[in-house]
Parts: structure tokens; C-alpha cells; sequence
């Protein structure tokens, strides 16, 4: 979709759209966030930013200076409800965008008890059913959810999930996916990545990345290059940081192939590393999407992932693009990720399937639903 800044104004002013985000400085759907701003600038809408609990600016060296920041200085909901609707009365935006469930129940509810005409889009980037467990969150996420003008999920396993188990109207929920192939991955790719892993002539190397937790089963991962590895030369690297570092660190130790697996930490660009791997593992439990997996792909890495909900299906069209093995399975995921090296897929094929990932395109999609563009 082209996006034409002369569709966008109202008489003289622009469209306004404002974004509601507990976020961090950096994590995925801090990214996300920070491709939309940018594309939403690119095509000419007013773009504020408002932060909710001690949220901060992602990413904060390469976020547009165009977007508006305001920290509405709260600690909860309760504190979050009043100062967002007194700005929202101030500011008047065309549109008000959400991610997270607590942004998504302080946007609808400000709405309502504010009598505000400011319609909120509620933006779900997980499953739902997995991330909120106490019943008394997905209570409010039954109750309030279907009070915003439109769902955004950002795969189809993600708005079924919304559907089936809480009782959202299909139409009320539009799946969207997340921009993930910017216009500077060449750029990004090309970029020198000093780990003497990655150089030339090494063995080749599987690769992970995302949060060290127990959804992306990174042990299982471990498991699964253990038995690569018993069998043939090769070495792991897993990027990110979270509470499971030890644990994995423990397996790899266990299995005797510590010398062979890294985890280096944070990465912030993990694009150019991306592009140096033989092939890039998600070994996740469950996901929203995969992000990783289309970065990956972009770059023309070879992929294989978990057939997890939700996400890498649809990402990798049912097998077309990489292997798809069953959650927890080691000797599969290994498996796959051997097949993946002797069978490689042609790094334009890859390239190709990403396409449906183009930033520009989605952020289209963002403000045709948001009825900020014709």
C-alpha cells in the first residue's frame, strides 16, 4: 500500500493518532512500536507517544524526534485512568493505539468513563490464553477488549485464541502482522559482527534469539544441539537475557558441549548476526507471531521452528519456508536443523517469503483500520 500524505489531513490540520505503552528501552515489541512511529511520521500523521507506569521511550537513540513524548507519570490503572483522560481531552487525537494489557484496559476504560469519542485500538501481541493466567485478568480482558473499536491481532493464531477463549466477535478482531522487513535490513546485514564464530571458515553455527525464558524452550534447544553435535561439527549461539541463562548454561554443561554453545548477551541489532548463522532456531512454546523468524528470513538465513501457537505456521506457510517440529521434541528440532544445513533453501526464496512483512505496507494497514488514511 502506498501511503500518500495528502490523503491524510483534515482542512489544515493532520490526523492525530496517540500511542499508549508501558514499554521498556529495548525487547520486541519495543521495536515494533518503534517501526510503527517511524512509518506512521513517513506518512505524514501527528504522532504522541504517551508513557504509563514507569514506561520508557524504546529505544531511545533512534526513535523520531517528530513524535510527541508524554509521561503521564502513573503507577497503575487507577492512578493511569484520570491523567489519561485529561489529556486525551486536551490533545483530541483522531485515534488512540494500545499494547500491552494494561495499556489496552486504561485506553478502552478511559474511553468509557470518560465519555471520550476517541476511538481505542487495542493492539495483542501474544496468545492471550498463555500470557494471562489469573482469572481475574482474563476476566477484564473478556469484558473490556470487546468495548474497543477494533482488535488487532498479530496472527490468526492470536485472533482465533481471542475468538475461542475469550468470546470476542470475529469481526470485532483484525489481524494485522508485525513490521518486521524494514527498508535498512541490507544495510544492517552487511554490518561487521566480531564474534570468532561468525567469521569465515568457521564451523557453522545454529543460532537462537529473544528473551531467556521458559516460553522459548531455549533447553530444548540445547537437547537438540547436543545431539547435532555428537554427530557433526558445529556451534550454538543463543542472543538475549532473561532468568533462564543459568539453566541453560547448566544443560549445555551437562551435555558436555559448553565449549560449543555462547550465549552473549543483549545484542541490540541482532540482524547482521542473523545473516552469519547457518540457520536460525525458534524453539519457542508458544509465540504471538515469531518475529525472529521473518527477521531471519529476511536476511536469507535458513529457519526452522516450533509448530507453536501462535505464529510460525503461518510465517512459514505450512512448511514451505523451513521445518515446523513439534514443541519439546529435541530429536526432532534436531532433526530439522540438520536437514535445514545439508538441504538449504535459496536465500531469494527466503527473502521472498518475508515480503509480506514490509514495514511500509503494514503500517498501511495500521491507518486504513484506524481510518487515518482513504
Amino acid at each position: 500500500m502506498q501511503i500518500s500524505v495528502f490523503t491524510i489531513m483534515t482542512g489544515d490540520r493532520k490526523k492525530r493518532l496517540a500511542i499508549l505503552a508501558p514499554l521498556k528501552e529495548w525487547g520486541g515489541i519495543e521495536r515494533k512500536m518503534l517501526i510503527l512511529c517511524r512509518e506512521f511520521v513517513a506518512a505524514g500523521i501527528d504522532v504522541e507517544f504517551l508513557l504509563t507506569r514507569g514506561g520508557r521511550v524504546p529505544y531511545p537513540s533512534q526513535f523520531p524526534s517528530e513524535v510527541r513524548i508524554v509521561d503521564l507519570g502513573s503507577r497503575g490503572k487507577l492512578d493511569a485512568l484520570p491523567k489519561l483522560i485529561r489529556h486525551l481531552r486536551q490533545s483530541r487525537p483522531d485515534a488512540l493505539l494500545t499494547a500491552k494489557d494494561h495499556a489496552a484496559k486504561v485506553g478502552v476504560l478511559a474511553s468509557r468513563l470518560g465519555r471520550l469519542s476517541v476511538p481505542v485500538y487495542v493492539k495483542v501481541t501474544n496468545t492471550l490464553s498463555q500470557t494471562l493466567r489469573r482469572p481475574a485478568k482474563r476476566y477484564s480482558a473478556r469484558w473490556l477488549y470487546r468495548r474497543a473499536a477494533r482488535v488487532i491481532a498479530i496472527s490468526n493464531g492470536v485472533r482465533e485464541d481471542l475468538i475461542q477463549e475469550f468470546g470476542m466477535r470475529p469481526d470485532l478482531v483484525e489481524v494485522i502482522y508485525n513490521p518486521m522487513f524494514t527498508p535498512d535490513f541490507p544495510e544492517r546485514a552487511a554490518q561487521p559482527v566480531d564474534h570468532p564464530w561468525l567469521q569465515a571458515g568457521q564451523p557453522p553455527v545454529f543460532m537462537g534469539a529473544g528473551r531467556l525464558t521458559t516460553q522459548k524452550d531455549f533447553v530444548t534447544l540445547v537437547d537438540a544441539f547436543a545431539d547435532l553435535r555428537s554427530r557433526r561439527e558445529c556451534r550454538l549461539i543463543i542472543l538475549g537475557e532473561g532468568t533462564e541463562r543459568e539453566a541453560i548454561l547448566r544443560r549445555a554443561a551437562d551435555l558436555g558441549v559448553s565449549d560449543d554453545v555462547d550465549l552473549p548477551g543483549y545484542i541490540q541489532d541482532p540482524i547482521p548476526w542473523m545473516a552469519r548463522a547457518g540457520v536460525f532456531v525458534l524453539s519457542s512454546r508458544y509465540e504471538g507471531l515469531g518475529n525472529v523468524l521473518v527477521e531471519a528470513m529476511a536476511v536469507g538465513t535458513q529457519v526452522v521452528s516450533t509448530d507453536c501457537p501462535s505464529g510460525p505456521r503461518e510465517i512459514l506457510e505450512g512448511g514451505r519456508f523451513g521445518k515446523l517440529v513439534p514443541v519439546g521434541d529435541a530429536r526432532a528440532l534436531a532433526q530439522g536443523m540438520a536437514g535445514a544445513l545439508d538441504q538449504p533453501m535459496a536465500k531469494p526464496d527466503l527473502i521472498a517469503g518475508a515480503e509480506r512483512f514490509r514495514s511500509a505496507t503494514i503500517a498501511g494497514q495500521y491507518l486504513s483500520l484506524m481510518r487515518l488514511i482513504d
